[in-house]
């Protein structure tokens, strides 16, 4: 039975009875499957359409791909009838459980995180067979730190017995481990926030010694997954079965004459039934008994039970055992059925009712994951301490605190938007008719549509008879034209008529405009307190928002919006409500143009200290490393384009779109698939026109590296000083640069506290009296971000120094004290924020940790710009620069004609990095992948072929234990990765499925510039250096990208062959 809407609005004014919860798995690990037996509860979808209809998979590439891209939310109705001790008549409990189904793909990572921010429960799936795979470690991961209370299902168990051939008993060995697997993802977790919460403790006792406060352990008793407490759940979604060890305690407690809650503790683990004494053995009393042979109660009360309907259905098919089971089981099952040959069908249908997964599943959602009143009491502190303004005292407004914390929604209102959802306008519930009918109304209307449909048909075929019957009878002798009410809409030809030509409709060249429906933007929004009604007026707070900063700063990140609609999101349908309480999951009209990703909204009634809620980074998303440019094939379309690429920027939280200096549009996005995606719905629903990309644009990186002197060439300008030092003569000036490469360790620290860095520059620039919405030209910063909380100013130049500190006693001599260092930063680079540093040892300009200004040389800007300048752009493919220090040795005053030589300090100071850099020895960076592979051994070997023909590099192989499948960790270079994907699936079948996550920037270890110059070089190579340079290959391919000069021979006549110059 379909549940109306308005049972489920009703709930929404009771926390206790909600649950918002998300599903989370690698991918095709079964959610969308498991959903859609959630939804038939519900009669939303029919029972037998189950696992094979994907209702929340809305979008045709989602069902012709078979995995999901998109989370899609749905509210559902569930009731618990509990027996009342002294009455035959069982208390009724109401739930309304909203779930939002979520994406297992790596490229859509961000669609995870977006879904986890909104829920208070997470319902963490993992294929039995496969076991914990790449993305199932990030979801457990989400879910740890959105303090998410998971429950693990342990999904296809009937691929145990109907690929892997397992007995019961090793069936239950190998669900052991995968829970064991799980359990040590967990305790790793829980380790490393132990020993930063101790390495906190630590840095708070140095600071107020003598305090009384005590250290808090954190217990972790509960965090771990256990049959027994009835967060594991053991199904299969795709046949329509699942359970908890609390059901079958229940069914087995009155047999056996054993306390439910006592069988409960020994349905798991290694406890066994004495069949005469019906009497619990523990696995050490066992061993002194003579039937050793026993198995444990999971095996001989569960699993051999499932294995018999399995056994008698699809593997030997057996009529008169089934019938016996049927019996025994109660279940009704009709004679039809029994007879059918479809053997899955009967499968399910049995399994179905005797154990059907949605009441598993709903039942331990109710019991085990908590309400959104439970939740908030814990969250909120939370996420409250990670907000912008957290660390001062009566920043955040007390009202809206206290609210939150309660859930009350008589309190002041407070909701975040995790993501915007884009919906045409055709199918919001206002142009939508279909929504308000009732199911009478339903029924009647197709009744009427199938008569219409009727009647047009038989119209035609009588039009067809009559047009027959009327060419026979205009071959009479009086030539009358016999004229039916069938042929009053036929012309007939004039033969002295003019001839009208049809006029032919010119094509476009460049592809015409595609009609587009016109899309509305929606926010997918969590309320924490308060009532949001239509019609109410909110306060909108942007991601930047900080209540610590001066309200000239904030200003521009806060606006006020009228709500226009507020929908209870259905799936694929939208249905209109006039208020959301406290709680709830909603859509949200009147949001677009006020926010562009995420945002908060606050109660207009609040005027100080918003709460930022968009600002929390506890998110684990993909960066978008591939980036195209985009532009319409049709040059009138570019107004188009703009628009599209605007809505899809902020329909998809993952997506980046900026424009380069040069302007073209840039489309930033994680990966192939999701490129794919992304394209595909710019140009039919967001732009409307044809498009045209170009090749993909892959970031890369300069550095430079100190090795022996016998590996690297001879200094270019020995008089100078040493190897990276360049003496530059400008006006009456003479500056001593000094280029070193940073140790390993520096630069791990420098990318790693870019948000720090960056506060650190803001607050030494005075941003408040700036533009800080400036975007980055080329999305590089989208590369470095982080998710570590920002350090003061001072903690970060104690980190710093103890970061040099850290070193070899060699490197420390060549660099000096940490504290040394620290004190000479003048800036970071490129931007402001890199991981280059520049450092003052003329002790003449201004430093960046300095409190006064007095030391200001005259050019320092333009030194700094031209700092800027020279990371920003390297001397081998004009790419940032990662990994240097540019030291200012001296500035000392020469006798010369003084003149404005402002811009020439800028590229003075270019160009003396770039020839400093180039001095020791140069390397290119490659983005890289990394890459996990599952795959059967039989594939194994085409599966390695394919990775080193892309200039891959295995890192692991492993076995997964109780499995067929070898795990293969690899790193990949994002430029060899472009169908990579799909080579691999070619090459194996099928069966192998590649994840693949950017992890970063690795050095091609091969001088670009290598040539052969020892005796034994030369002699093996000879001159012209045969040997493929890769490193070379990457950089000439760069810079003819980018039209910049290389050494390419240009032949005038093919015949003679005669070089005519270099390119």
């Amino acid at each position: 039975m379909r549940i109306a809407p308005d049972t489920l609005t009703k709930l929404q004014l009771t926390p206790e009875a909600i649950r918002n919860i998300c599903i989370l798995a690698h991918v095709d690990h079964g959610k969308t499957s498991l959903s859609d037996s959630l939804l038939a509860s519900n009669g939303i979808i029919s029972q037998k359409l189950a696992g094979k209809v994907r209702f929340l998979d809305s979008r045709p590439d989602e069902q012709l791909r078979g995995i999901t891209m998109e989370s899609s939310a749905i509210s559902l109705y569930f009731r618990v009838l509990k027996k009342q001790e002294g009455s035959d008549t069982p208390s009724v409990s109401e739930h309304l459980i909203n779930l939002i189904d979520s994406p297992g793909h790596i490229d859509f990572s961000s669609e995870v995180s977006a879904a986890s921010r909104l829920c208070d429960g997470a319902v963490v799936l993992v294929d039995v067979v496969e076991g914990v795979c790449s993305q199932t470690v990030t979801v457990l991961r989400q879910s740890w730190l959105d303090d998410l209370k998971p429950v693990l299902v342990l999904n296809k168990i009937d691929r145990l017995v109907t690929e892997l051939k397992l007995t019961p008993l090793e069936a239950y060995q190998h669900l052991s481990k995968v829970i064991e697997q799980v359990n040590s993802i967990i305790g790793s977790f829980f380790a490393g926030e132990r020993m930063q919460d101790d390495m906190l403790w630590r840095e708070y006792l140095e600071k107020n010694a003598g305090a009384d406060k005590k250290f808090v352990e954190k217990d972790d008793e509960d965090i771990y997954f256990n049959p027994e407490n009835k967060n594991v759940i053991f199904a299969s979604a795709i046949d329509g079965w699942g359970f908890n060890i609390g059901q079958f305690a229940k069914l087995y407690a009155e047999k056996l004459g054993i306390k439910r809650e006592n069988l409960q503790k020994v349905l798991w683990g290694d406890y066994y039934l004495e069949p005469k004494t019906k009497k619990i053995l523990t696995a050490k009393s066992l061993r002194n008994k003579p039937t050793a042979n026993m198995k444990p109660l999971f095996v001989s009360l569960i699993l051999e039970n499932i294995w018999a309907v399995y056994e008698n259905t699809m593997i030997d098919r057996n009529p008169e055992k089934l019938e016996k089971i049927i019996k025994a089981l109660n279940l009704r099952i009709l004679p039809r059925e029994l007879r059918s040959k479809d053997e899955k069908g009967l499968l399910t249908a049995i399994m179905g009712q005797w154990l059907p997964v949605s009441t598993a599943v709903l039942l331990t959602v109710v019991e085990r994951l908590p309400s959104p009143s439970q939740s908030q009491k814990e969250r909120i502190p939370k996420i409250l301490a990670s907000v912008p303004g957290a660390t001062d005292d009566g920043t955040i407004n007390k009202d809206i605190e206290r609210d939150m914390l309660k859930c009350d929604y008589k309190g002041l209102s407070c909701a975040y938007v995790s993501k915007m959802l884009s919906i045409p306008e055709s199918e919001l519930p206002r142009n939508n008719l279909r929504v308000n009918l009732t199911d009478d109304e339903f029924i009647e209307r197709g009744r009427i549509a199938r008569l219409a449909a009727q009647k047009a048909a038989d119209a035609a075929r009588a039009l067809e008879e009559s047009t027959t019957e009327a060419k026979g009878d205009s071959k009479t002798a009086n030539d009358e034209f016999v004229i039916t009410s069938a042929l009053d809409s036929t012309t007939l030809d004039d033969p002295f008529g003019w001839e009208e030509e049809e006029e032919e409709e010119e094509e476009d060249p460049f592809g015409g405009a595609i009609e587009v429906e016109k899309e509305e933007l929606i926010g997918f929004a969590r309320v924490y307190s308060g009532t949001l009604t239509v019609g109410q007026e909110i306060t909108v707070v942007g991601p930047r928002y900080d209540p610590s900063r001066s309200a000239k700063y904030n200003q521009k990140y806060i606006t006020t919006t009228i709500i226009t609609e507020l929908y209870l999101i259905m799936g694929r349908e939208l249905v209109s409500i006039n208020e959301v309480p406290a709680g709830s999951i909603a859509g949200i009209g009147g949001l677009g143009g006020k926010i562009l990703k995420n945002g908060t909204l606050v109660d207009t009634r609040a005027t100080q200290g918003l709460v930022n809620l968009a600002a929390v980074s506890l998110l684990t998303m993909v960066p978008p490393i591939l980036r195209v440019a985009v532009e319409p094939v049709n040059p009138t379309h570019m107004d188009r384009l703009e628009r599209g690429l605007q809505l899809l920027n902020q329909a998809d939280a993952c997506v980046s779109v900026f424009v380069q200096s040069n302007g073209e549009h840039i489309l930033a996005v994680a990966g192939e698939l999701h490129l794919e995606r992304c394209l595909k719905d710019l140009k039919e629903r967001f732009a409307g026109c044809e498009i045209q990309t170009s090749e993909p644009v892959i970031p890369y990186r300069e550095t430079t590296l100190s090795l022996a002197k016998l590996e690297m060439n001879a200094p270019k300008n020995p008089e100078m000083g040493p190897r990276g030092t360049v003496v530059v003569e400008i006006g009456n000036h003479k500056i001593t640069y000094a280029v070193r490469p940073l140790p390993e360790t520096v630069i791990q620290f420098l990318s790693d506290n870019s948000s720090s860095i960056q506060s650190l520059v803001d607050s030494k620039h005075n941003v408040e009296e700036e533009e800080e919405e400036e975007e980055e030209e080329d999305g590089d910063a989208l590369l470095t971000g982080n998710n570590k909380k920002r350090m003061s100013a001072e903690a970060f130049r104690d980190e710093l120094a103890s970061a040099f500190d850290s070193l070899s006693e060699k490197e420390r001599e060549a660099w000096g004290t940490g504290e040394q260092i620290a004190a000479s930063v003048v800036a970071f680079g490129p931007k402001r924020v890199g991981p280059n540093l520049l450092l003052d040892n003329s002790n003449m300009l201004r430093r960046i940790f300095e409190t006064t200004g007095e030391k200001t040389f005259l050019y320092q800007d333009s030194i700094l710009n031209g700092f800027h300048l020279g990371t920003y752009e390297g001397p081998l493919a004009a790419e940032p620069v990662q990994g240097i220090a540019v030291l200012i040795q001296s500035i000392e005053e020469v006798d010369s004609v003084t003149a404005n030589v402002s811009g020439r300090f800028i590229t003075a100071t270019r160009d003396a990095i770039h020839q400093g850099f180039l001095d020791w020895s140069p390397r290119i960076m490659l983005a890289m992948y990394l890459c996990d592979i599952q795959a059967t051994a039989e594939v194994l070997g085409k599966v390695y072929a394919v990775i080193q023909r892309r200039r891959g590099q295995i890192l692991l192989e492993e076995m997964k234990e109780g499995t067929p499948f070898f795990t293969i960790t690899a790193k990949i270079p994002v430029v060899e990765a472009f169908g990579f994907s799909e080579d691999i699936r070619k090459k194996s079948s099928g069966a192998a499925s590649p994840q693949l996550v950017f992890s970063g920037f690795e050095a091609v270890d091969e001088d670009p510039f290598w040539v052969p110059t020892t005796e034994e070089e030369l002699e093996e190579l000879g001159d012209l250096a045969d040997k493929e340079n890769v490193a070379r290959k990457y950089v000439t391919a760069i810079r003819t990208s980018k039209g910049l000069f290389v050494e390419k021979k240009v032949v005038e006549n093919a015949e003679k062959q005669r070089t005519l110059k270099k390119d």
